[in-house]
């Protein structure tokens, strides 16, 4: 029961104390000096264009049926889960 109380004082610990020494790191250098570029935009007709030559490139398309459903679980969410699962089985 007192391991149970130590792991979680210092799980605690290290997440209130962590956060700020990682927020208070330096950033990076930034260059003394940059060139500036320009980037061509591309227009309208030539996307409308660009997807009618792929769409001829490959006849399966016309075949495709969109709609799939899925469900994405992100590192955030399993993070979460993680913490909470660890919480309840400490607790």
């Amino acid at each position: 029961m007192h391991l149970h109380r130590i792991l979680s004082t210092l799980l605690i610990g290290a997440a209130l104390l962590g956060t700020p020494l990682a927020a208070s790191a330096e950033p990076a250098p930034v260059a003394a000096q940059s060139t500036p570029t320009t980037i061509p935009k591309l227009v309208a007709a030539d996307d409308a264009m660009l997807y009618a030559q792929r769409e001829q490139q490959s006849p399966e398309a016309v075949k495709f049926e969109g709609g799939g459903e899925s469900i994405y679980i992100g590192g955030s969410v399993v993070t979460l889960l993680l913490v909470l699962l660890l919480v309840v089985i400490i607790l």
